[in-house]
């Protein structure tokens, strides 16, 4: 079509000249190569500039622009800028990872998918409705609005959007340079050679896969930082959730110590009015209602603290108090080392991250190493010569020769870095191994406490400050013996709520694979 038009165009003007030219194309419909020579009969200026014209158009046929979009339009205008037909790429959200068979396995081409991405990017921002004031939350819930509202989850799916987007720059080819050319300017008086060019550099397919490859491996990489900062997250929710719980338990046990305190400083002196007891046993019982009254306080500040966090980490610090559902209770047996370890190392996240680290590192070294195979440069031209009125075309095909440069560091410091991250998955390995010992010695000492105060003290220390308080009524002991008992009673409780809340808090971030500190 485009060496008809261009015989339509010249074929009017009186010939004086010959020129012919091949131009070899591909055909859009079967992808076969055709090649047709044109011949063109030059008689004035005005026919030159239609060969030129023509010319120009055959080239921009060649890299695709629409002919009879630039044939139409006058020498004075201009193209409007067209309009992008970029689909946007939103990050999905991660999900809990398994433990892939070998890196590449799990991070392939396939599994990352630039051209149709779930779009979740928005829904993680549209927010979660409360129910009304006095409707307990329970643990779903607060991770529901965690979820929606937290705003590190929405900066790891930004992380993830950006990674996607270098990914599709990655893989875009490299725009074409146009430009005008002039030679010979000013021999024998003339202007010389007058006409433009059009240089492109074309990317070996290889080099194209490669880079497609070093940008799945950094969103799978960028993904599993997203699932961590996920599960830190949920961990976090879950701990305060648990130290809410905690707060309020600690808070009714302050009061109840604080109505024994009361009763026996009302019952101390109604036995001073009956002159039974000293006024030194008034005192001693006034100063424990008054303790008493200060640990209520406290324990009311620390609830309040523990809300506080807990409406931090759900992204709603203006949050009020409001009924937590939970149960604070232990059951079942405890975890067992072994099989808590192949847990954590069949779904930490840490892992996986390593992994994907290592096959990024993988597809950065091949890409290294395809940089050895230069890439293809071609410059099409066309000129004319003002003294004797003839076309003159310019094609140039070359590329780098690696004689000297080889890429020899950058291959040198990819392998460096594949040795790293295959060692970061032992490092990985040993540093959760390490931290799960301490964290691990905590619930099981804890679980130890529980199950001790649970079965034996709290009842004994119920027991016997019953058992002194009626003996107290009955002038059988006297005001210390009654204070002792009530020291005992409350630090046993207090004793075995701090035990409880390391039990279950440990046991979150254990099962959690011991990720926490999602604000940090």
């Amino acid at each position: 079509m485009i060496a008809k038009k261009i015989a339509e165009e010249a074929g009017r003007r009186r010939s004086i000249g010959r020129y012919t030219v091949h131009y070899r194309a591909t055909e859009p419909r079967n992808s076969r190569p055709w090649q047709v020579p044109v011949t063109f009969f030059v008689s004035t200026p005005s026919a030159r500039a239609i060969i030129l014209r023509a010319a120009f158009l055959a080239v921009c046929h060649g890299f695709g622009i629409p002919w009879h979009t630039v044939f139409a339009m006058s020498p004075v205008e201009r193209l409007p800028p067209p309009t992008p037909q970029v689909r946007v790429v939103a990050p999905t959200r991660p999900s809990q990872p398994t433990k892939p068979t070998t890196p590449n396995a799990q991070f392939g081409l396939d599994k990352t998918s630039v051209d149709n991405p779930q779009d979740n990017f928005q829904a993680m921002q549209s927010g979660t409705a409360l129910p009304g004031l006095n409707t307990p939350l329970s643990l779903m819930d607060l991770e529901a609005i965690a979820f929606a509202h937290n705003p590190t989850l929405a900066q790891s799916a930004a992380d993830v959007h950006g990674a996607n987007g270098r990914l599709r720059q990655s893989t875009l080819a490299p725009n074409p340079i146009a430009g005008y050319q002039g030679q010979e300017i000013g021999d024998e008086g003339s202007i010389g050679q007058q006409g433009f060019f059009v240089n492109q550099e074309f990317v070996r397919r290889r080099k194209r896969r490669l880079a497609r490859a070093v940008g799945s491996r950094e969103v799978a990489l960028t993904q599993q930082n997203a699932a961590i900062q996920q599960l830190k997250v949920l961990n976090d929710v879950r701990c305060e959730h648990f130290n809410v719980l905690i707060s309020e338990r600690a808070e009714i046990l302050a009061r109840e110590v604080h109505a024994l305190s009361r009763k026996k400083l009302a019952k101390t002196q109604q036995l001073y009015d009956a002159q039974l007891v000293p006024y030194h046993d008034v005192l001693q019982a006034r100063i424990q209602a008054h303790a008493a009254h200060i640990a209520v306080g406290n324990a009311r500040n620390r609830y309040l603290a523990a809300w506080r966090r807990l409406a931090s980490l759900l992204g709603m610090p203006a949050l009020v108090p409001r009924p937590l559902k939970g149960d604070l209770q232990a059951s079942g047996e405890p975890l067992q080392w072994n099989e808590i370890v192949q847990q954590i190392y069949a779904r930490s996240p840490q892992l996986q991250r390593a992994y994907a680290n290592v096959a990024w590192k993988q597809a950065l070294l091949a890409q290294a190493k395809s940089a050895t195979h230069p890439n293809l440069l071609s410059v099409v031209g066309l000129s004319q010569d003002t003294a004797s009125d003839d076309l003159i075309g310019n094609v140039q095909l070359g590329m780098p020769l690696p004689l000297f440069n080889k890429n020899q560091g950058n291959i040198q410091e990819a392998y460096a870095e594949l040795r790293k991250a295959e060692l970061d998955v032992e490092r990985t390995k040993l540093a959760i191994r390490s931290r799960l010992a301490s964290t691990y010695e905590i619930y099981m000492n804890s679980w130890n406490e529980v199950n001790q105060y649970t079965r034996h003290i709290l009842p004994d220390a119920r027991a016997a400050l019953d058992l002194v308080v009626r003996g107290y009524e009955q002038q059988q002991f006297d005001i210390l013996t009654v204070l002792d008992a009530e020291r005992i009673f409350a630090k046993a409780n207090l004793a075995y709520i701090k035990s409880l809340q390391d039990m279950g808090i440990t046991k979150i971030v254990i099962e959690g694979s011991l990720l926490v500190g999602s604000l940090r």
